[in-house]
């Protein structure tokens, strides 16, 4: 239960970024290259899991590379864009 629990707790971490981004499409200060870093390593560990058959670690990776992965996703096709304001104010231009 407790690594249940810890999935939960952990896995977590990725919908209040994922929400925030797709809804400003704003991805200033997210680095693309750590998050394939990510992508990539919790990838590993869901093959690693998998053929040791552990449910806790295959659920827990499995989560992780889509949260990651649609992380990912996003900074790849928004990472040109300008910054995104509220309330129809010009949108400041990008550096």
């Amino acid at each position: 239960m407790v690594g249940w629990l810890a999935v939960l707790l952990t896995q977590a971490f990725y919908v209040p970024n994922i929400l925030r981004i797709v809804r400003t499409r704003d991805v200033q200060g997210y680095s693309l290259a750590g998050w394939l870093l990510l992508f990539l390593g919790l990838s590993c560990f869901l093959v690693y899991f998998s053929v040791k058959g552990d449910v806790v670690g295959i659920g827990a990776n499995a989560c992780g590379v889509t949260g990651s992965g649609l992380t990912v996703i996003c900074v790849w096709r928004w990472r040109d864009r300008g910054v995104v304001t509220r309330g129809g104010a010009s949108p400041e231009p990008a550096e």
